[in-house]
């Protein structure tokens, strides 16, 4: 096997503990696992992470912390709400794109192991806030949107940006049964300007 330098073989750990951890959780997941989708042997993968348990830390913490730089848009006072949407819209996508699962590995590990996950939430958000539906009501209140509930438009944005990925293998079933392929049809630019519509068509007076 060739060697590899250190920098490019914890980013291959880290990239298959990526895969392993957001399809079997923190304790359905097993080192051998890692090593067997970093196609690396397990002494190496020890020597680098001593345990999963710190492994995927890494993983889980720099995903959430991704997760809240994509929601910063939304204290950005100087932009329109419009292109602060917008904004989001391209981030939150392009985030589910590298961790596809995110949504549905969060809710089964709060059911699992919930003062963990929380804990890593809160460290993860540090100062941060998340102020989509409180700038969406100040936003109805200036009169610079039509009215809405803030809450299920929020909750229907996410859905919108993260179901499409959660769902993938549905998708691919069900197109396929009716001859079209799922992963020729499907982009990410096309799901950006669906949900782009969706919001200009919300919020626009």
């Amino acid at each position: 096997m060739k060697k590899l330098t250190d920098a490019s073989t914890e980013e291959k750990i880290l990239e298959a503990a990526k895969q392993v951890f957001m399809k079997y959780g923190l304790y359905g997941a097993r080192m051998q696992d890692i090593a067997d989708t970093a196609q690396i042997n397990k002494a190496l993968l020890h020597y680098y992470f001593r345990n999963k348990e710190k492994l995927f830390d890494k993983v889980f913490e720099g995903a959430l912390s991704k997760f809240f730089e994509v929601m910063d848009v939304f204290s950005n006072e100087s932009l329109p709400i419009k292109k602060r949407l917008f904004i989001y819209v391209d981030n939150i996508i392009d985030f589910y794109s590298e961790y596809p699962q995110m949504s549905m590995f969060i809710i089964k590990e709060i059911g699992n192991n919930p003062e963990i996950i929380r804990a890593k939430i809160l460290a993860a958000k540090k100062n941060k806030t998340i102020r989509l539906v409180q700038v969406l009501e100040e936003s109805i209140k200036k009169g610079e949107i039509k009215k809405l509930d803030a809450a299920m438009f929020m909750i229907n944005l996410q859905s919108l940006c993260s179901f499409p990925f959660l769902a993938s293998p549905m998708f691919t079933y069900s197109l396929k049964s009716n001859g079209k392929d799922w992963t020729k049809d499907f982009s990410t630019d096309k799901l950006k300007l669906a949900v782009k519509t969706f919001v200009e068509n919300s919020i626009t007076k």
